[in-house]
Order: structure tokens, then C-alpha cells, then sequence
């Protein structure tokens, strides 16, 4: 008999109101104007990248650190998956909000990289189920591999990008530390995963 799934809607409801917060927060002390469409759009993903990191770091937390807590983390990573899909697409329409406001689009390079970001993430999120991993077989953790890993990369890249701007808007804001800690927090995700992979080739090999 199969595991029957307990969905956390409480983590869900979390996501969901953190997200609209974020979005209406700015716009309720700024009005609808360029700058708190700006920020509605940046601290959307303050809500979206520590989903993603929790659900990069599932598997991996749980072979280095055997714990309550992680192995929660890997039962529900699937959840934790839907509930970055779902705060990233209330970013993307903050984002897309901001750039109409404006009457401005983003470069080609943006659209190309982060369009093919979204493209993997909801397909991601739409086979994030039982039925979709036995159709795709082994196609599916090749998916959610490439999906997950050009993810990251485009949190590196944003983060990255952060370390040359400097204070901006009516409220300065230091871009430079958020790039500090974005990224730092980007590569300290990746050193985990490959601590993580060493460990488990290593128990393979003693096997």
C-alpha cells in the first residue's frame, strides 16, 4: 500500500499571504507608482528564494543532518516546490506590473534567461505529482534536475548583478549587501548539495 500524502495548507496559506503582503504592502505606502511597483516586484522574491532554497536542500540536509526537521523537509519537498512556483508567479506578475507601468520591457537576454526560467518551473510544478513520474520515468528526474540546477543559476545571476548597484529610491536601499547575501547564500547552497553528494558516494562505495 502507498504512503497517503498529508498536504501542509498551512504552508500554502503562509505563502499565499506573505506573497499578496508583499505585493500591496509597497503599493499602500507608495500608491501605484513606479516605485512601489519596484518594490513590490524585489521583495516578492524575498518570499519566492528562501522556498527554493528549502527546496533545493530537501534531499541533501537530510543526508548530512538526520533530523526531525529535515526529514520533514524532504517529505514534503514536492510542496515546497509548488509553494515557490506559486510566490515566483505572483513575483512575475508584480515584475510585469512594474514594467508596464513604466511602458518599458525588459532586454532580450532578460526575456530569453528568465522566460526559459518560468517555462522550467511550471513544468516542474505542473508533473510535481504521482502520476506524472510514472508516465515520464526517468525523463522526469532529468526535468526537474535541469530545472532546479538553471534555477539556481538564474539566482546566482540576479544576485550577482546586485553586487554593482548601489543605494537607489526615495528610501535608499543598499542593493550591494542584498547581492552579498543573496549570493553568498546561492554558492552555500550549491557547497551543500556537493558535500552531500560526496557523502553519499562515499557510503556507496563502503557498501
Amino acid at each position: 500500500m502507498g504512503t497517503t500524502r498529508i498536504i501542509p495548507s498551512w504552508l500554502f496559506a503562509v505563502t499565499l499571504v506573505a506573497s499578496i503582503a508583499t505585493v500591496f504592502g509597497p503599493l499602500v505606502l507608495f500608491g501605484v507608482s513606479d516605485r512601489g511597483l519596484q518594490l513590490a516586484a524585489r521583495y516578492t522574491v524575498r518570499v519566492s528564494f528562501p522556498l527554493f532554497l528549502l527546496a533545493y536542500l530537501a534531499g541533501p540536509l537530510v543526508t548530512l543532518w538526520r533530523s526531525n526537521l529535515t526529514r520533514w523537509l524532504q517529505k514534503n519537498r514536492r510542496y515546497l516546490g509548488l509553494n515557490f512556483a506559486i510566490a515566483h508567479t505572483i513575483h512575475l506578475g508584480a515584475l510585469t506590473g512594474y514594467f508596464v507601468f513604466l511602458g518599458a520591457s525588459p532586454d532580450a537576454a532578460t526575456l530569453i534567461g528568465g522566460g526559459l526560467a518560468y517555462v522550467l518551473m511550471f513544468a516542474m510544478a505542473a508533473t510535481s505529482n504521482d502520476w506524472s513520474v510514472r508516465k515520464l520515468g526517468p525523463n522526469w528526474r532529468r526535468l526537474h534536475s535541469v530545472g532546479l540546477h538553471y534555477l539556481w543559476l538564474i539566482f546566482l545571476i540576479t544576485y550577482l548583478g546586485r553586487l554593482s548597484d548601489g543605494e537607489t529610491g526615495d528610501r535608499p536601499e543598499n542593493l550591494f549587501v542584498v547581492g552579498v547575501v543573496g549570493s553568498a547564500l546561492v554558492f552555500g547552497a550549491l557547497l551543500v548539495r556537493l558535500i552531500a553528494f560526496l557523502k553519499r558516494r562515499q557510503r556507496a562505495a563502503h557498501a
